[in-house]
């Protein structure tokens, strides 16, 4: 299991590559300094710059999150993880 920064950080770096875009692409929203520190596990974000981030690569904030969770427990697939939560939210509402 990696640590949960670790995880976040190999989550971020792999959706920027996958969008084709650099640690410079992000200002405004998030400086490039920060964003190195993310992706090298050595800060963690708040929700409001998962969501920053998100928007500037172009996807859900619960795809970095999701993403990050399959990188840290790599034996869980997407669809496991996705009917856990939906089973939880579920019991939630009752």
């Amino acid at each position: 299991m990696r640590d949960l920064n670790d995880a976040f950080g190999k989550a971020l770096r792999d959706l920027r590559l996958g969008a084709n875009l650099a640690q410079t692409d992000f200002p405004p929203k998030v400086s490039r300094e920060y964003v190195s520190l993310l992706e090298r596990g050595v800060r963690s974000p708040s929700l409001e710059t998962i969501d920053d981030l998100a928007g500037v690569i172009g996807v859900h904030p619960l795809t970095l999150v999701l993403q990050c969770y399959l990188t840290r427990e790599p034996e869980t697939n997407v669809k496991q993880l996705l009917d856990e939560v939906q089973r939880e939210i579920r019991l939630e509402m009752i």
